[in-house]
């Protein structure tokens, strides 16, 4: 894994966002996901709100620029409320990844992401698209479990997953 710098995103880098989403989505469709980010998800607007609440970060490679991004706040996310064909590990305060995305250009963007999470709070929880092989099978080499089904605002399904470190593994 290269060296890589996590910072809060900031609204001037509202573009390179934006490139670095369209490019994800392009990985998406390569890898066979054609549903997952479509009718223009995420929206501009959307991920300018994400960056003024601070709950958007952004991640540099060697070479300064930005290259991933990532949604991650302690919140009680009201999407994880119901889960189907399993269940949580832990009812504890966690925190969550959205709308992970990255060029192409990094290697181990996730772990980094999820390091940093686990750095802020010891329980995170994640979704992501059937579809999604990719980031299923990075999640799980990162230590998630696969917990079940939830539901989006609009009735989507997402495969959930969490880790929760314990006070030996931290």
């Amino acid at each position: 894994m290269e060296c890589m710098e996590i910072e809060r995103a900031k609204i001037e880098n509202l573009e390179t966002i934006m490139s670095v989403y369209d490019k994800s989505k392009g990985i998406m469709r390569a890898s066979g996901n054609m549903h997952q980010w479509t009718g223009g998800y995420p929206a501009r607007a959307l991920i300018a709100e994400n960056i003024e609440s601070g709950k958007l970060y952004t991640v540099k490679g060697d070479d300064g620029l930005i290259h991933g991004v990532f949604y991650l706040a302690k919140e009680d996310d009201p999407t994880y409320h119901k889960i189907t064909g399993g269940s949580w590990i832990s009812d504890e305060p966690y925190c969550v990844i959205h709308r992970i995305a990255q060029d192409g250009r990094l290697r181990g963007m996730l772990k980094a992401a999820l390091d940093f999470s686990l750095s802020l709070c010891t329980h995170t929880r994640i979704d992501t698209h059937e579809d999604n092989v990719i980031m299923r099978h990075q999640l799980e080499k990162n230590g998630l479990s696969e917990r079940g089904i939830i539901y989006l605002e609009d009735g989507s399904e997402r495969i959930a997953y969490e880790r929760v470190l314990t006070p030996s593994a931290k």
